[in-house]
């Protein structure tokens, strides 16, 4: 509620601090970046052209804001969800798909030999191109031109694995789509591993500089590990597993919130999902832990995940909240299906080089991240091959 009412408090001084941002989205930059701000690649798209709905908690009103208004609540810390094409998810009466989770693990065979074909290799391979791009921004050609390069990875890893995957598209109303690849499986419940594929700068969103590497190019990089040696594995589900890399999380939830209220409007029988936003950064001061969101997820998919980290992984689970529109899980919750959300450590502020052109490859630790390549393998084996009656 602390936060609710800041964020009202921020909203209600927007007024007062316009002239930061005036004459324009992009009027308060110093002229040493007018190169950049000339550059079509940098330009924002239409998606603000109108005030988009905000809200930022369950106990405070949803308001329609305009751009300037949305910066001050991610410059001041304030974590929001843009409902403003997702509104019939955030009526209370929403209800979704009662699912069946596995009550005791027994897939240990299988994904033991598929964890001893991971490896560290492919998160610097991916991460080094896929952070070069100046920023990810959801709402410019960067993140189109990013997300476009990422599903061409993807596509070439199916194609050589010959695998029985799609690989699809996901367009919505700002630039960047997001990627979702299917695993084929004999039933048409769904099982959700995702990730993230969009970065921000906080202060420049649209052309400033961010990398990304831990937010959340760490989480992308783990699942796709993760489809790597499921397709090595010749993975062959009993439920449909679908690994998705969400574009606009930035934004207030953007992607995962239209692919979440598709498949509600759709009637698809989501068994569960399980989202990885930063993977790679921890205090080396602390212990090295597995952070489990306590807050708008399910506390049986919770559950689930716990075992999953006992049997598979070296690594302590630890529950931490993360608030209101924290990331896209939230969006599945929202949406009455199951949902769940790993993050590098029990601490949500621990990387403080997040948003920003720190955010490097550098800062990461591969090792620490292979273990949650193993917690989406294990979900994916556990959840997806699960008896279904």
């Amino acid at each position: 509620m602390r936060v609710a009412l800041v964020a009202l408090a921020l909203v209600a001084a927007v007024g007062a601090v316009q002239h930061a941002f005036a004459p324009g989205p992009v009027g308060h930059v110093s002229e040493s970046h007018s190169d950049v701000r000339m550059s079509a690649e940098f330009q924002p798209g239409s998606l603000y052209d109108n005030r988009r709905l905000i809200k930022v908690s369950e106990h405070v009103r949803a308001r329609y804001m305009s751009l300037d208004a949305i910066l001050v609540l991610r410059q001041a810390g304030v974590r929001f969800m843009d409902i403003t094409d997702a509104q019939d998810l955030h009526d209370l009466s929403v209800s979704g798909y009662e699912s069946t989770l596995p009550l005791e693990l027994s897939q240990g065979d299988a994904v033991n030999k598929t964890l001893a074909l991971l490896s560290t290799d492919l998160y610097g391979l991916v991460l080094e191109p896929f952070t070069a791009f100046h920023n990810r921004y959801y709402d410019s050609e960067n993140g189109r031109k990013s997300s476009k390069w990422l599903q061409e990875q993807i596509e070439e890893m199916v194609a050589m694995a010959k695998a029985n995957v799609t690989v699809t598209s996901v367009e919505h109303r700002f630039k960047q789509p997001s990627v979702v690849a299917r695993i084929h499986g004999e039933s048409d419940e769904i099982v959700v591993v995702s990730a993230h594929q969009d970065s921000v700068n906080m202060w420049l969103p649209w052309f400033g500089r961010a990398s990304g590497a831990d937010d959340d190019g760490s989480g992308t990089v783990t699942i796709l590990e993760a489809l790597r040696v499921l397709l090595e594995s010749s993975f062959a589900p009993r439920r449909t597993v679908e690994l998705h890399w969400y574009a606009g999380e930035e934004g207030g939830l953007l992607g995962s919130q239209a692919i979440a209220k598709q498949y509600k409007d759709e009637g698809r029988k989501v068994v569960a999902n399980l989202h990885f936003d930063m993977t790679g950064f921890w205090k080396r001061t602390e212990p090295e832990v597995i952070g489990l969101v306590a807050d708008r997820t399910d506390p049986e998919t919770r559950d689930l995940v716990k075992k999953l980290a006992r049997a598979y992984t070296r690594l302590e689970t630890r529950e931490f909240e993360c608030g209101y529109g924290c990331s896209d899980h939230a969006s599945w919750n929202q949406a009455g299906f199951r949902s769940a959300m790993a993050f590098e450590s029990d601490q949500l502020e621990a990387n403080t080089h997040i948003h920003s052109p720190e955010d490097t490859v550098a800062t990461l630790d591969f090792n620490h991240m292979l273990e949650f390549s193993k917690l989406a393998v294990a979900f994916a084996y556990e959840v997806g091959n699960a008896k279904t009656s």
